[in-house]
């Protein structure tokens, strides 16, 4: 899982990075900063793997920052309405750029040299710990269905029966064969027995019978995957 820091001065910027980011996958944001002083003390206290740099800020800019920080550096991306930019991004040695507004496509690619730098890298699990009960049941990622959040905890579906896990379903993601398809669900795609289309969205029935929802923000991946026609 990546570690990544966004600084930006501008809220909505932040917090369009931070969903291209969840829905990207493979990255955990560990804290925003609103400024360059901000930036500096979150760097140092929570040793981020990247971090997301605006450029163009008040006081510090991100070159700035850049200047600033301290051994062991974390990996810099600059993000920037200015393509001129692209020319201080790399003095300061930058890994890349990225332009405003941040194309997912684009930035999938950042992620993956990032991920070539051997930052992120998790070995996929060979067996998940899940708890029937007081049992502890190793389940095999090819027999898992679905997981998903509830008021309970996160529960994961196999062999027809529902199953309680206690991680977090950013890391069923990154180290188990899971698609996500909503914020609260993710899918193994060969569990998929059919999908219908639905206002705003789409359904998912699985081998075992279980209906689950598809969000319009992550109907586009069902789409292209399986060539549907809606």
């Amino acid at each position: 899982m990546i570690r990544a820091l966004i600084v930006d001065d501008e809220p909505l910027a932040r917090e369009e990075l931070a969903a291209l980011l969840e829905d990207a996958g493979g990255v955990k944001v560990i804290g925003e900063a609103g400024n360059g002083k901000e930036a500096l003390l979150q760097a140092k206290s929570l040793h981020p793997d990247v971090i997301f740099l605006d450029v163009d800020m008040p006081g510090l800019s991100g070159v700035d920052v850049s200047s600033l920080l301290v051994d062991p550096r974390p990996l810099l991306v600059f993000v920037t309405a200015h393509q001129h930019y692209a020319l201080d991004a790399f003095d300061e040695a930058a890994l890349d750029y990225l332009l405003k507004p941040v194309d997912p496509e684009r930035l999938a690619r950042t992620l993956k040299r990032i991920e070539a730098r051997g930052i992120g890298e998790v070995a996929p699990l060979e067996r998940l710990a899940c708890y029937q009960g007081s049992t502890v049941r190793l389940v095999a990622p090819d027999d898992i269905d679905c997981a998903y959040v509830d008021l309970t905890g996160i529960q994961v579906e196999a062999g027809g029966e529902t199953l309680h896990c206690q991680l977090p379903l950013k890391t069923l993601e990154a180290r188990l064969p899971l698609i996500r398809i909503h914020r609260q669900y993710l899918v193994n795609p060969d569990a998929i027995k059919a999908i219908a289309q639905k206002d705003g969205g789409a359904e998912i029935e699985t081998r075992h019978g279980s209906v689950i929802p598809v969000s319009r923000r992550y109907l586009k991946q069902l789409k292209e995957k399986y060539l549907l026609p809606f």
